[in-house]
């Protein structure tokens, strides 16, 4: 019985081994994922000053503007938690079906006169 067990425990030792390498894989590939999103939102970021900032100097919009325009589009689907929630089913004009926000075109009638937000689908 002693030799089954050992046999046993070295399956189990390379099971764990095996599982830990998984572990650490998945590990390094949501780290380079996190180092990505980061930098998209950094970039994103610096989009959003740039805008802001050719905005306020070349008309008469103030901070105040920009903030209450932000806490209007926050509370747009019920909540202010800092989140655009996309809740509203988007229709075909022509044949009025429900259809989703990332296709230009109808997939029941084929209608492509479809105009959407310049956020649909980012």
């Amino acid at each position: 019985m002693g030799l089954f067990w050992e046999i046993r425990q070295y399956q189990q030792i390379g099971e764990a081994k095996a599982s830990a390498a998984r572990a650490s894989s998945k590990a390094r590939d949501t780290a380079g994922e996190l180092r990505y999103l980061e930098g998209r939102l950094e970039k994103l970021n610096m989009v959003c000053m740039a805008m802001w900032e050719l905005l306020s100097e070349r008309t008469d919009l103030t901070e105040e503007d920009l903030k209450n325009k932000v806490q209007e589009i926050d509370l747009r689907d019920g909540r202010a938690d800092g989140r655009v929630t996309q809740k509203q089913i988007r229709r075909c004009p022509s044949c009025n079906r429900a259809m989703s926000r990332r296709h230009t075109t109808c997939m029941y009638c084929g209608s492509t006169n479809l105009q959407g937000s310049t956020f649909d689908g980012v």
